[in-house]
């Protein structure tokens, strides 16, 4: 202020003052406009509770970029004070240079790069909210795991398109000439295709299983040699989970056949060998009896679609013949109604003397050309021989 009064006559001290109270005011005023808005965004975003329950994650959502656009806020505020008391001790024109070429191209340039952002925050928004809103079991139709997996891919994928378009609107309006980088991006797309060549693979291949419906999360399958539980579906691998408990993450491109065990039925076929002495009926009867017990427990009755289906001889074995009859289950029962159902078979065998088969040894002392054999001497437990 003292430079300005030695260089400037007349009035400049009044003037001076003038434009001190000027600044004082401006700071006082961005100050509160400042502590207002910070007051108004602590307390965060709420929403109406008809909202929260068809949206549940968009107050949450909406209270993470309140920190964010309360930064921005607060320098947009600080430019403006700044600006303006510039403005007020007539360092700097302020009307003068929004009036300027450099001016209006700079302030609609941040306006249009604002309207930009908040355009793409909004579509963001409204995306993400409605595919939150599909998979909300508890508003109108629960979704299925396919629908999970594609929705949330599709969340993923529009997600990254939207950052990419948004990018090259913006830098279009700050005057870069985006025709070069879209050409430069197309190159190194082609030689990204060439070199990573796995990888698009398993991209393309993600796709068709996901829109073919081959598995989704939850179900029990075999990929690439491997039987687990789906955990994860990504655009480009599926993570098992085996028996033991190990985790296997599989790579689309190595993926040649799908067998999914989780399709509207299943069966458990029961190949159940007998000896050669038993009677096939005597047989066919035990194996349906046993069947009437597992359907009569009421804890595999729910499991069980329809009755016995008995195909009769399957094979002749070395030591059994092998007779099969397969049960049709819900999906994913399976294997617990077979060993229910091994259970009532092996009591139900042993009830009526129905022999199964298992390795039996022979013990050969060999034999001299005249035909006589060495001594073979057993050892009778005479406490056992007394209880007899």
């Amino acid at each position: 202020m003292f430079l300005l009064v030695l260089i400037r006559p007349g009035n400049a001290a009044f003037q001076s003052m003038i434009g001190s109270a000027q600044v004082l005011g401006i700071a006082l005023a961005g100050i509160a406009v400042a502590g207002m808005m910070g007051r108004t965004m602590a307390r965060g975003v709420h929403l109406p509770e008809s909202v929260t329950q068809r949206l549940p994650l968009l107050e949450s959502r909406l209270n993470r970029f309140v920190p964010k656009a309360l930064f921005v806020l607060r320098l947009v505020i600080f430019a403006l004070v700044v600006l303006l008391a510039l403005d007020s001790i007539s360092l700097i024109d302020l009307k003068l240079w929004l009036a300027s070429r450099i001016g209006l191209q700079l302030t609609g340039t941040l306006a249009a790069v604002a309207t930009i952002l908040v355009i793409s925050f909004a579509v963001w928004i409204a995306m993400t909210s409605w595919v939150d809103y599909r998979l909300n079991p508890e508003v109108g139709k629960v979704a299925t795991a396919r629908e999970q997996t594609l929705l949330t891919l599709l969340r993923n994928a529009a997600t990254i398109a939207l950052i990419v378009v948004t990018l090259m609107f913006v830098l279009a309006e700050v005057g870069l000439d985006i025709a070069p980088l879209l050409a430069s991006a197309g190159v190194l797309g082609l030689a990204i295709g060439f070199g990573a060549q796995k990888m698009v693979q398993d991209i393309i291949t993600g796709i068709f299983i996901q829109f073919e419906n081959a598995m989704n999360v939850g179900d029990v399958v075999t990929v690439g040699g491997t039987s687990g539980v789906v955990e994860r579906l990504t655009i480009r691998s599926v993570s098992l989970r085996d028996l033991a408990g190990s985790f296997h993450v599989i790579p689309f491109s190595s993926v040649d056949m799908v067998t999914n065990y989780m399709r509207d039925f299943a069966y458990h076929v029961c190949d159940m060998g007998v000896a050669y002495r038993e009677d096939v009926e005597e047989v066919k009867q035990a194996m349906l009896d046993a069947f009437e017990d597992l359907r009569a427990d009421p804890e595999q009755a729910a499991s069980i679609i329809d009755d016995l289906e008995w195909f009769g001889v399957n094979s002749f074995g070395d030591s059994a013949v092998n007779m099969r009859a397969r049960i049709k289950c819900l999906p994913g029962t399976q294997w617990g109604v077979g060993r229910a159902y091994n259970a009532h078979l092996k009591r139900v065998f042993d009830a009526r003397g129905i022999e199964i088969p298992f390795p039996h040894q022979t013990i050969y002392l060999g034999e001299a050309k005249d035909g006589s054999t060495q001594t073979f001497r057993v050892d009778v437990d005479r406490d056992g021989e007394a209880g007899a």
